[in-house]
């Protein structure tokens, strides 16, 4: 398939394979794609592999990507190769190239789905200019679970969990700060969008996160890590960190997202990718791909206008997916269909 330099949609049945496209493309990034899906999950039935193959422009170059799944002691592993090399420096090369901007359908519930759905939702926004981000994230989680492991033995070496107490909370400052800073530059460009235009909320977002605050520091955090050592014994894993920060969304400054309904949610949803459009644009000189699967749903006049809005703003690539080409009609100019059967 060849795919226009903006607008592309997809639409077919439930069913046919328009977001098995979009997961294609977001493979060519880091990572597992839009639904972070298994390896296996990837691979059709009754296949050994799977191979995606694209031709991607990069400043006026051209790149042929393969990605495909390779087997090594009997365990799945994606493989990406840039003009058949996959060494670091190409890979490197690729995902500072590529960025993401993503939209699924549960996402309409953002604010009635859990706290660990919302900071994916966030971590992922972050991941769209810092393409190491997601290497700090499993770093953390792995240190959180071998503090977890220490503390379920009968004893212990002490100066063991120091160090590892102490990577935790380096660790957990960093994810912390990088979070606060994309608060920071959503409510700053939701801001800015507001007064440009006639959206229907006024939004801001905030953390909410009992331990974290502006003043906390490493040695606050591991006082804390060791003071809670022993219910971390009891129940496992660790009752403070960026674990288990969530973020709320307050509307108009009167009532919390949560109380919004379905398409509603969306709205806010939308605003928010479109914020971040703007920052990666014009402050990141990033152009961001846009994967937006099942846009359709609950898209009435304020969320078309979102949609028109940021197609109409940036020079970028879009691929979006729908059941029928006629839910479309409102995107008149510069668009290709793909009808999948």
């Amino acid at each position: 398939m060849s795919f226009k330099d903006k607008t592309n949609i997809f639409f077919g049945d439930n069913g046919s394979g328009k977001t098995n496209i979009l997961e294609s493309i977001s493979l060519l990034g880091k990572g597992r794609g839009i639904r972070n899906s298994q390896i296996f999950n990837l691979i059709q039935h009754n296949k050994e592999n799977f191979l995606i193959n694209s031709s991607l422009e990069i400043e006026k170059n051209n790149y042929d990507i393969n990605v495909l799944s390779k087997k090594n002691n009997n365990k799945l592993y994606k493989q990406t190769l840039v003009n058949n090399d996959s060494s670091s420096e190409n890979l490197n090369f690729l995902n500072s190239s590529i960025s993401f901007l993503i939209f699924l359908p549960e996402m309409e519930r953002l604010f009635q789905s859990s706290p660990s759905y919302r900071r994916n939702f966030i971590d992922r926004l972050i991941y769209s200019y810092n393409n190491s981000y997601n290497k700090i994230i499993n770093k953390y989680k792995k240190k959180i679970q071998e503090r977890s492991r220490i503390l379920q033995l009968k004893t212990f070496d002490t100066s063991w969990i120091n160090v590892v107490e102490t990577e935790i909370s380096q660790i957990g400052l960093e994810i912390y700060s990088l979070r606060a800073l994309q608060i920071k530059v959503l409510n700053e460009y939701l801001n800015i969008i507001n007064k440009n235009n006639d959206y229907k909320f006024n939004i801001s977002f905030k953390l909410d996160d009992s331990f974290y605050s502006h003043n906390l520091n490493q040695e606050i955090y591991l006082s804390s890590l060791l003071k809670s050592r022993e219910i971390d014994m009891k129940i496992g894993g660790s009752k403070i960190g960026p674990h288990k920060s969530d973020f709320y969304v307050n509307i108009d400054s009167q009532y919390n997202a949560s109380q919004l309904s379905t398409g509603q949610q969306k709205t806010v949803v939308l605003m928010t990718l479109l914020a971040q459009c703007y920052y990666l644009v014009n402050n990141k000189n990033i152009k961001p791909i846009i994967l937006f699967d099942e846009i359709c749903s609950h898209l009435d006049s304020n969320n078309r206008k979102l949609l028109l809005d940021m197609i109409d703003s940036f020079d970028i690539q879009f691929f979006l997916t729908g059941t029928e080409k006629t839910l479309f009609s409102f995107i008149s100019t510069n668009v290709q269909y793909y009808n999948i059967v």
